[in-house]
């Protein structure tokens, strides 16, 4: 028989665990509020604390939509700060969202500034609310002040379908169509520089910069009373000093780059597209200039163009652009149109994508620094083009119908029986002002053309006709 021996437990044993168990729990509990208070102590030493505010909410005149007010209760970190609420969770989100940064960045800015010993700052963001139709513009303005010194102000906005609650930007309003973006981004430009009022305020480049025909260059946008606010930052297109500037133009007027919903049924006498009467009983015809502008040559057919009150397009070289830019300006002022033809005349088809980018672009900075505003053409060099290079240039690109050789004959006499042999209607007709004899010849060609009843067309207008 197998005997087991089994020691017993003293109760000492049990009084030992017990204690070891209780000494270990007493343990943990003092580390973890040592780590607390460290981590305490830590926020108190860099100045971090909790920055209380008021926060009020009221109704506003325009339906669905209230009144957020919140204002800071600390001295040294002021606030005071509006925005909307509305009956849309995906529009209260993001609103919230650019509130809740704003205020935290403010906060940590002013919590760097550890020189000043009473150091000051002030941000405030106003609300403005614009209603088009069924379309709500909420626009927030944002000054953000440091030290009572250092200044900025930006402008956010968002917009909303109230019936919908869909949020729509600048990629809606033009219904997606990036020749639209173009022809907006080009009237832009034009206009803020020609504003007198404007006048030493504005940097050309960082105008060019800012309104780039992309997407994101107009995302700061409001509808308000049938007109388009567009809005830019202090300092993002000129002088700080000057502060945030905007530009307001009818939406009449840019109607014809509208999406549908956002059209207006009255058709404006004036808007960013001219009317082209597509008579198909008249005769048209468009004259083109290549290789200008020439000093002395494009004066000269300048004269004779207006004698017979003809338009015609010069496809520039932008190597010459940076030469004469004031007669590039007396092109425009003429009525004529501006189009782009490279920088150095090379063939486009045997380029790299770099070089061929480059060639357009650099001529397209040219002409804008000569008058302020882009080409609206482009014409390949010796007509060659192909589908990648089309794929390059951002704008419609045109040869011609008819070539009067005048680049190979440079005979005056010959240009008239080369246009008579070759003439039809809605042609459009290749020269180059750069050949004295081409000013030679262009008289009896305008007098031609006028008796036979044609109309004088621009490039971009005759080409309604080709469709």
């Amino acid at each position: 028989m197998k005997n087991t021996f089994r020691k017993k437990r003293g109760p000492w044993i049990d009084f030992l665990l017990v204690g070891a168990i209780l000494i270990l729990g007493g343990a943990i509990v003092f580390l973890t509020n040592l780590n607390e208070k460290s981590i305490f102590q830590k926020n108190q030493n860099t100045g971090s604390k909790e920055i209380t505010s008021d926060i009020s909410e009221e109704e506003s005149t325009f339906p669905g939509v209230k009144i957020i007010s919140d204002i800071s209760n600390d001295d040294k970190m002021r606030f005071a700060i509006q925005y909307p609420l509305t009956n849309f969770d995906a529009l209260n989100e993001a609103i919230t969202t650019y509130i809740d940064n704003s205020k935290e960045y403010y906060i940590s800015m002013m919590r760097l500034q550890k020189d000043v010993k009473e150091h000051t700052g002030e941000l405030n963001i106003r609300l403005d609310t614009y209603q088009y139709d069924h379309y709500y513009s909420f626009v927030l303005t944002n000054k953000m002040i440091l030290n009572n010194l250092e200044h900025h102000t930006k402008v956010k906005t968002f917009l909303i379908d109230s019936e919908t609650g869909k949020i729509f930007d600048i990629r809606t309003l033009l219904n997606d169509d990036i020749k639209s973006l173009e022809t907006f981004a080009s009237h832009i430009q034009s206009e803020i520089l020609k504003n007198p009022k404007l006048k030493g305020k504005i940097s050309q480049d960082k105008l060019m910069l800012a309104t780039k025909p992309e997407w994101s260059s107009f995302n700061r946008f409001a509808l308000k009373d049938e007109s388009l606010i567009i809005y830019f930052d202090e300092g993002e297109i000129g002088d700080p000093s000057a502060g945030s500037l905007t530009f307001e133009m009818p939406l009449s007027f840019i109607n014809p780059l509208l999406a549908s919903d956002f059209q207006i049924a009255m058709e404006a006498d004036e808007t960013i597209i001219p009317k082209v009467d597509l008579d198909p009983t008249k005769k048209h015809v468009a004259l083109t200039f290549d290789d200008g502008p020439h000093p002395k040559v494009t004066k000269q057919i300048l004269t004779l163009l207006e004698k017979y009150d003809a338009k015609a397009t010069f496809f520039m070289l932008g190597s010459r652009v940076q030469y004469y830019p004031s007669l590039v300006g007396e092109i425009r002022d003429a009525g004529h149109e501006i189009g782009n033809h490279s920088w150095s005349h090379p063939v486009l088809t045997k380029l790299s994508a770099a070089e061929v980018t480059k060639e357009f672009e650099s001529t397209e900075h040219a002409i804008f620094n000569a008058i302020g505003q882009n080409s609206t053409v482009f014409r390949p060099p010796y007509g060659a083009i192909n589908d990648s290079v089309k794929t390059m240039i951002p704008i419609t690109s045109v040869n011609w119908t008819i070539d009067t050789m005048d680049w190979k004959h440079r005979n005056a006499n010959s240009l008239l029986p080369i246009i008579q042999k070759s003439m039809h209607n809605n042609s459009i007709i290749l020269m180059h002002d750069i050949h004295q004899s081409t000013a030679d010849g262009l008289e009896s060609v305008l007098a031609y053309l006028t008796n036979e009843g044609y109309e004088f067309l621009t490039v971009s207008e005759i080409l309604n006709y080709h469709k």
